[in-house]
């Protein structure tokens, strides 16, 4: 609670920079021993799983290669005073193991994104419907060919709204029934016309400027909200710390 209370103060003393400066010297001593501590239970846990035979060889696997990776990293800093010295075959590990899994592991992960985005972008009420919409035309924007691209989504898009409008004016009766079918014509027509060549060639051009408000304006806008609320959260739990009201971390 003094220390915490204290750096926070001389936060706001720039004539004790000289002091946070050993505070900060402190703290990164600290999280070399916390990066130790981390290592001995990744160590034991993966250990003991291989004891009890859960998941042996990816258990086995880590530690071969968490055990490699440190002893040949040693010998190559011990010979060439780095581990990543143009010289040292570490290098040749890093570029050419460490780079590759990294790149796999995240192009999987984008696997994963595009089927929550998938689940997300269903269009069950006007939220989503709006979350679709913005979603589908900034992902456009940033592709290659977006000018060409945008006209024909466009017009797919309206052609399908058509579609809906007529499918729902047969479920209608009486005037519903008649304005569905005027709908239907004109969102039609709509997705016609965005097909003439120079209709689409101004529609194409429209997609570059719309992604770039979506992203500068609204988007900037909901974000800024979001790291406020994310910042006073963090200052409250932060306070709940530093004088002793939350104590779970010391469970």
């Amino acid at each position: 609670m003094v220390t915490s209370i204290l750096t926070t103060l001389l936060f706001f003393a720039p004539q004790f920079e000289t002091f946070q400066t050993y505070l900060f010297y402190i703290s990164i001593v600290i999280s070399g021993f916390a990066m130790l501590i981390g290592m001995d239970s990744l160590i034991l846990f993966h250990m003991r799983r291989v004891q009890k035979g859960k998941q042996t060889f990816y258990s086995a696997t880590l530690l071969l290669a968490f055990f490699a990776t440190v002893v040949w990293g040693i010998v190559d800093w011990a010979r060439f005073g780095s581990p990543f010295d143009p010289k040292a075959s570490f290098l040749w590990l890093f570029r050419n193991v460490y780079l590759p899994l990294d790149a796999t592991m995240f192009s999987i992960l984008a696997f994963y994104i595009a089927s929550a985005a998938y689940r997300a972008f269903r269009a069950r009420n006007t939220n989503s419907f709006l979350l679709l919409v913005s979603a589908s035309v900034v992902m456009i924007g940033r592709v290659l060919y977006a000018h060409k691209i945008f006209p024909i989504f466009l017009s797919a898009f309206l052609a399908l709204i058509a579609v809906w409008l007529l499918w729902t004016s047969k479920r209608s009766h009486g005037e519903a029934e008649i304005r569905s079918l005027v709908l239907a014509v004109i969102v039609g027509i709509g997705a016609l016309v965005i097909l003439i060549p120079d209709v689409f060639s101004k529609v194409g051009g429209i997609i570059y400027d719309l992604t770039d408000w979506i992203l500068n304006t609204p988007q900037n806008a909901a974000k800024r909200g979001m790291m406020l609320g994310l910042t006073f959260g963090s200052v409250a739990f932060a306070l709940r710390i530093m004088f002793g009201i939350e104590r779970s971390w010391t469970r």
